[in-house]
């Protein structure tokens, strides 16, 4: 089958990493943020996910497989997306950057896991699960974006317990969400035996709160949690990143 890799009607061509990563997005669907390459990046140089086999929770277009292949030279990862349109736009991605051989891709729910996955399959989950609750927030304009946002077709709890089905016993789960849900993150994660070891606050800016939080949970670890400095994004231009945040993107 001859994959279309260039952008088709409604669709854009996207460069991150220095131009390093290529990627296709429709401009009314469901768009990547920043907050995929930071997991990418906090599940590698902090989390250890560069050992053993890694797979994306809800993939979407791609983005985090490609940034964890094309960027980090990480040679097994596995993508793992829900709706149709989504897989269909990753596996073109992964193509357009030639990363069939690093990148594998699946199509299904993450509800499900034990019909694709044996018990223990992985070194190293990642997920930028849906944020925002299905009472909470502006309600996405599409379908594509509302599954992807909002938790719709799957839980905090739907990840964590895919998480530890999926894991082989000490590995890792690296997740990235809202501080404002910080406590019930760690309060479902110890639900189902995964452990946090390793947290950094995201902040827009040095002197305001924190926005995001990434974590790294330890199947079956020990209570030990090491808080890292915070990770800001912006300094004194509200447009330009700080020069960590630059060092990932560009």
């Amino acid at each position: 089958m001859r994959l279309a890799l260039k952008p088709m009607p409604g669709e854009t061509l996207d460069a991150i990493c220095g131009g390093e990563v290529q990627v296709l997005q429709r401009r009314a669907g469901y768009r990547f943020s920043l907050d995929p390459i930071l997991l990418a990046h906090f599940a590698v140089f902090e989390a250890g996910a560069h050992r053993g086999r890694l797979i994306d929770l809800g993939t979407g277009s791609g983005i985090i497989p490609l940034v964890l292949a094309k960027r980090l030279g990480l040679r097994e990862v596995t993508g793992l997306e829900l709706q149709p349109r989504l897989y269909a736009l990753a596996e073109r991605n992964v193509y357009l950057n030639r990363c069939e051989q690093q990148v594998t891709l699946v199509q299904g729910d993450l509800r499900q896991v034990s019909q694709f996955f044996a018990p223990g399959s992985f070194g190293h989950v990642l997920c930028n699960p849906p944020y925002r609750a299905c009472t909470t927030g502006r309600s996405s304009v599409t379908l594509e974006k509302a599954l992807a946002r909002h938790e719709v077709a799957c839980s905090l709890q739907d990840v964590a317990g895919a998480a530890r089905h999926l894991l082989t016993p000490r590995g890792g789960l690296s997740v990235v969400y809202p501080a404002a849900r910080f406590a019930e993150l760690v309060a479902v994660l110890r639900e189902h035996r995964l452990e946090p070891k390793t947290v950094r606050m995201v902040h827009p800016r040095a002197e305001r709160p924190a926005k995001l939080v990434l974590l790294h949970a330890v199947k079956g670890g020990r209570a030990d949690l090491r808080v890292l400095p915070p990770l800001v994004l912006h300094a004194e231009d509200e447009h330009a990143f700080t020069e960590e945040v630059s060092a990932m993107v560009g």
